[in-house]
């Protein structure tokens, strides 16, 4: 019988922390749901301000048409398309970021002043046969790639080797580019080289990439955003982040892309080579929750642990139905923590949570043993699993690393508290020692 007990009572403990999985599930689940909705009101501001954005361009298009004949004498028409790339591309982007709030929830967007300057160069293509190619020329424009046009915030114009020309929004083909506008302009057999310069308010969302067409680009980007993610194909040559923001220069040349600088008839993708920052948001309180509640499980068996060790050392079991309340007590501080962090800052909501349930836990404790002293132990033991849980949070990269050392400095201290038990004689009265 005594076989028995403390394994009937094993068995207990292992069925509550079962049924308690339920409850914490559904927490999480609870999480996920209002994240979904932060979510929907982050792409409603979105929506209604302009997406993410990629700004490319210009790319020269010249079309040309042609009479040829077959050798049956019929004339037929043909069409080719020339595309040309600048010699030199500058890009420099001043990036504001700005917040916006739908409810409790608050959305970070941005608007930018980008300036984009270079030159093309004919006498540095490839192509022997300009002349032939604005012999018969149809027509000629640049494009211009932008992801989301309502975030234009003002009228753009094109300087065109001194003479301003006007923009017209869309695309005339989507060979190249998705979306965009346009702006034509002329070109001669007596001139080979052509300046350009824009400046483009644009609004959005997130992040903001360019594409390296040039020959050799440089894109120099500031903000006051103090933790940029720097994505895409290609990373910063140099970059300075300060508590004020930061400062980031790219340099890349034709021979890091896989398009070449002229092509014609040919359609080529040059969205893989984009990069930029993405205006990172540190780890919101949704995902750090949901983190959080992750390690719920351990936390419920390391308080039954020690719960189990004062039965143990007490000789007072608890019933089952108490370590259920204990148990709804700690799934219950993840979601006083999820309520609480939509308001405050997550640290505090931490805290909060863990004083209110530490609290509970420690006072129920000390009624049930009628002793002080052990409901201080507990306290003291839920603050040391909430405090390695915190810590273990903060430290993403060493997280497996400190949480699995910490789980064996327990089971280590559980194991020397315990060697000398005999555990075929716990919970055994003095009576049946005799």
């Amino acid at each position: 019988m005594k076989r028995e007990s403390i394994t009937l009572r094993i068995v207990f403990i292992f069925g509550v922390i079962v049924i308690l999985i339920i409850p914490l599930v559904m927490i999480q689940s609870l999480i996920t749901e209002r994240q979904t909705y932060r979510d929907a009101a982050v792409s409603e501001i979105n929506d209604s301000w302009a997406a993410s954005q990629i700004v490319a361009g210009p790319i020269l298009t010249i079309k040309n048409e042609k009479w040829t004949s077959n050798p049956d004498g019929k004339k037929f028409l043909t069409q080719n398309i020339h595309y040309f790339l600048p010699e030199k591309l500058k890009i420099d982007a001043e990036l504001v970021p700005e917040k916006r709030n739908r409810g409790i929830y608050e959305v970070t967007l941005y608007k930018s002043k980008i300036r984009i300057s270079g030159f093309f160069d004919f006498d540095k293509m490839e192509k022997t046969k300009y002349e032939d190619i604005l012999t018969d020329l149809t027509e000629c424009y640049l494009a211009f790639n932008v992801t989301d046009l309502k975030g234009i915030q003002d009228d753009v114009k094109v300087n065109w080797n001194n003479a301003e020309e006007d923009v017209i929004p869309g695309l005339k083909n989507r060979e190249i580019f998705r979306n965009g506008f346009i702006t034509n302009v002329k070109i001669t057999k007596d001139d080979k080289r052509y300046n350009f310069d824009m400046v483009l308010q644009l609004r959005g969302s997130e992040k903001l990439d360019f594409i390296p067409i040039g020959k050799t680009t440089n894109v120099t980007m500031s903000s006051s955003w103090n933790n940029p993610s720097f994505s895409g194909e290609f990373l910063p040559s140099t970059r300075e982040i300060t508590g004020s923001g930061f400062k980031a220069e790219w340099a890349v040349n034709h021979f890091n892309r896989d398009f070449p600088q002229e092509w014609d008839n040919t359609k080529y993708d040059l969205y893989p080579s984009a990069f930029g920052v993405r205006l990172l948001v540190p780890v919101d309180e949704y995902q750090k929750t949901m983190r959080t509640s992750k390690y719920g499980i351990m936390i419920i068996i390391l308080t039954f642990v020690s719960f189990f060790m004062i039965e143990i050392f007490n000789k007072k079991a608890l019933h089952p139905i108490q370590y259920l309340l204990v148990g709804l007590s700690l799934v219950i501080f993840y979601s006083i923590l999820l309520s609480i962090s939509e308001y405050i800052m997550f640290q505090y909501s931490y805290i909060i949570a863990g004083v209110l349930v530490v609290s509970l836990i420690s006072m129920y404790t000390a009624s049930i043993y009628d002793s002080r002293k052990l409901g201080s132990a507990i306290g003291l033991f839920l603050i040391l699993f909430y405090g390695f849980m915190y810590v273990i949070l903060q430290l993403q990269d060493y997280s497996l690393l400190f949480g699995n050392i910490a789980l064996f400095l327990v089971l280590s201290g559980i194991m020397f508290a315990t060697r000398k038990i005999s555990w075929y004689d716990v919970f055994s009265s003095k009576k049946d020692d005799v």
